[in-house]
């Protein structure tokens, strides 16, 4: 309750009055009647770690206000950092990561609307701020205007991943477009990104750990539910990923051709559909680009097909959902650049490097899918203040989601494999192996 009526005077003291002077408030503000506003009754609703998962602190907030005698309602959702120790603010990158949100609203996403004539799906911006040890964010709530994220945290059905599919690919063949065709204004849009994941090692300890355990899980789950997979594999695998900075600095780092502004972190948690009368997913909508970044367009498509989906939809369908992206990848790139696509996008080469891509998802899988099966009853910020010793950390990183989250790891190593050798791609294509630290 402290914490609800805290924020609500935050809003009431001078950010209302602030959003209101920047003319995003009303679309008639002036100076002159600036007197005129007077702000009413504010709801606040906390967002907790059972709907979401979040490392920040998130509400939605209802504002009743009068303006020029017209009463209106606004309704927002509040991104911020929850107050930690600058040491952990640091590690965690808060600084990255909002430097990278407040770039695309303010910057990035004002070109987009002009040159989709405003039709690109985004939620409406009204704020930011960024100081040394805490940001905030403050947008329009989505579910205004119908979105909604998905009732199911993963195993998403084929609909969600084709309309995903399509939206990523147009995403990308925007860009794409825009960088072969006004370099300059790419590097001016892009320039002032933040690497948010890898621009330090000094990673918190408990989440080392439980990275470092999480393969051994995948050791084990691989040897139970696909033994016919060669070991050999399984810890080329391992060693390969086991170095979690240098392996994901190197992966993620743009290489030519295939370099093009990506989300970073297309999973479930950061998007919101739109449904028909039918609750059939229509469209799709981006949001919290905290880790967007200049990549391979496969660091977003590969996270999403891991995380989002289940191999059961997944792996039948591969071929549908991934012909789906090029198809919209193509027709987005054809409308912007008015020419052909390059070579250098073909199906062939977009499937190769999805292929280079596959640890990088199938990492994030052994560590981030159980906290999506079997969210932990633990707020993060509870976490951060009492962390858990390392035999509860070994424990739950092994255990978490059970067999759900064992069969699916497995079962991705088995699509790694199967996709490596038809594609004739190793795993380490594109890694200097001698670069990572070897446990």
């Amino acid at each position: 309750m402290a914490q609800i009526e805290a924020e609500t005077q935050w809003l009431r003291d001078g950010i209302l009055q602030k959003i209101l002077k920047s003319g995003r408030l009303v679309d008639n503000y002036a100076d002159a009647k600036e007197e005129t506003f007077k702000v009413g009754d504010i709801e606040i609703d906390v967002i907790g770690h059972t709907e979401a998962f979040m490392i920040t602190f998130c509400y939605r907030a209802i504002v009743n206000f009068e303006y020029d005698g017209v009463k209106y309602q606004r309704k927002f959702v509040v991104k911020k950092t929850p107050p930690m120790p600058p040491d952990v603010y640091e590690s965690i990158q808060f600084e990255q990561l909002f430097t990278n949100e407040i770039n695309f609203y303010t910057e990035i996403l004002p070109e987009i609307q002009k040159a989709s004539g405003g039709k690109f799906p985004a939620p409406r911006y009204f704020y930011s701020e960024l100081n040394q040890y805490s940001a905030v964010v403050i947008l329009e709530n989505f579910a205004v205007d119908g979105w909604r994220v998905t009732k199911d945290r993963v195993g998403l059905s084929l609909e969600h991943a084709i309309v995903a599919a399509t939206h990523l690919g147009h995403f990308h063949g925007f860009f794409y477009a825009l960088k072969h065709k006004n370099p300059e204004k790419f590097d001016q849009l892009t320039g002032g990104l933040k690497e948010s994941r890898f621009s330090t090692e000094n990673m918190n300890p408990e989440w080392d750990l439980s990275l470092k355990i999480s393969l051994k899980r995948v050791e084990k789950a691989t040897e139970t539910y696909q033994p016919q997979i060669e070991k050999e594999f399984v810890k080329k695998f391992c060693a390969l990923v086991t170095d979690y900075f240098n392996y994901g600095k190197q992966r993620v780092a743009p290489r030519e051709p295939l370099a093009t502004l990506c989300h970073g972190d297309y999973v479930r948690n950061n998007v919101a559909y739109k449904y028909n009368d039918k609750d059939e997913p229509l469209e799709i909508m981006m949001f919290d680009y905290q880790t967007l970044r200049v990549s391979s367009p496969m660091i977003d498509l590969s996270v999403f097909l891991a995380i989002a989906l289940y191999a059961d939809v997944r792996y039948p369908n591969f071929d549908a959902i991934f012909d789906e992206y090029v198809s919209a990848l193509y027709d987005s790139y054809r409308r912007e650049a008015h020419d052909e696509v390059p070579e250098s996008l073909s199906r062939l080469e977009l499937l190769k490097e999805y292929v280079r891509f596959l640890p990088y998802s199938t990492s994030i899988t052994s560590s981030f899918l159980a906290a999506l099966v079997e969210p932990s009853p633990i707020p993060i910020e509870e976490m951060i203040k009492n962390p858990p010793s390392e035999q509860e950390i070994i424990e739950r990183t092994m255990t978490t989601g059970g067999e759900v989250v064992d069969r699916e790891i497995a079962h991705q190593v088995k699509e790694m494999l199967e996709l490596s050798q038809l594609c004739e791609v190793p795993i380490d294509d594109g890694i200097d192996v001698n670069a990572l630290k070897k446990e």
